[in-house]
């Protein structure tokens, strides 16, 4: 049987030739219609080419790999046609300067421009395609901002609730509220050890001796897990309140450890994880208004996939 192939790149997608439909070469028949817009065949190959480039070659042609790229391509095409109507109908849209100025930031992470249209290559994107990438991404996330703005901040009893519910997931080990000095000569430890023994302050000589990223906040590590890094297991063995450590020798250089609180394995507690359980739950009420707002518009639309075309595309590694 002679083939028409319709996508290049690590996978070939394709049909037997000679499939029309109405008259209409198959390349160019839509196979998803949101409203008044489509996306033919030849789109969607290169699309699902794109989500196969990085699967090697067994799992590429592993059917239950190919549907599940098939289903991603089918729900990015109607989210993008969604989120567009949406746009229009109210008036959300992308700036000229907002869209040259991501484009240019995208840009100047690449070393050359050579690099760059190589990157393009890559994902068999031209760059007119690159550059309408980047204004949906803009544009879909002024939508998404929407679905921001209605969610309501959580109470403390939905707060506790929540803590009360997922308390095993916040157990934490044995740990020490820690700072360090690092440094990377010996005696030079010993000297700043000898300071602090003449009730130097610990903070101060972190900030001037330190070579630790943290030196420059006063040596401050925070909480540190037992069982995180060896050196810093030593610091187990000090008193909680300031007590600081002999000099410890490690691969990073000679530290000094003072350690300012310990906790005994156990749960982290709610006052600390306000913040995060907050965070936490106004994204899951986000995501309920993306969804239902998703459902909506799905219904308010008129949506047409032609699955026996879109399943009739076959992968075969390219020698």
């Amino acid at each position: 049987m002679k083939l028409q192939f319709l996508a290049a790149g690590a996978f070939l997608l394709f049909l037997p030739t000679g499939c029309f439909w109405k008259n209409t070469p198959v390349a160019d028949q839509a196979v998803i219609q949101v409203d008044d817009r489509s996306m033919n065949l030849k789109e969607f190959s290169d699309r699902l080419s794109r989500q196969l480039k990085n699967f090697d070659a067994l799992a590429a042609k592993d059917p239950a790999q190919v549907d599940r790229a098939r289903k991603s391509v089918i729900q990015d095409f109607l989210t993008e046609a969604l989120f567009t109507r949406y746009a229009t109908n109210n008036k959300v849209d992308v700036s000229s300067g907002e869209w040259d100025q991501e484009v240019n930031e995208i840009r100047s992470g690449f070393p050359d421009d050579i690099s760059f249209r190589r990157s393009l290559a890559e994902e068999n994107l031209s760059l007119s395609e690159w550059r309408d990438r980047i204004r949906f991404l803009l544009l879909q996330k002024k939508v998404f901002a929407q679905f921001q703005k209605k969610a309501i901040a959580p109470t403390e009893e939905e707060m506790k609730k929540f803590y009360d519910e997922n308390k095993e997931k916040y157990r934490h080990p044995e740990r020490v509220y820690l700072r360090q000095i690092v440094v990377d000569d010996l005696g030079k430890a010993q000297d700043i050890h000898t300071e602090l023994k003449n009730k130097k302050k610990f903070e101060t000589l972190a900030t001037k001796y330190s070579i630790a990223p943290e030196g420059k906040n006063g040596g401050l590590v925070g909480w540190i897990e037992r069982g995180s890094l060896d050196v810093f297991d030593k610091a187990f063995g000090l008193s909680a309140g300031g007590a600081t450590s002999q000099v410890l020798e490690s691969t990073y250089g000679f530290h000094i450890f003072k350690v300012e609180k310990k906790e005994p394995a156990g749960y982290r507690k709610f006052d600390d994880l306000r913040p995060v359980i907050r965070k936490i739950l106004i994204g899951q009420q986000e995501q309920r208004e993306y969804t239902q707002w998703m459902d909506e518009q799905l219904r308010s639309s008129r949506v047409s996939i032609n699955r026996d075309l879109i399943n009739a595309l076959k992968v075969e590694t390219r020698d």
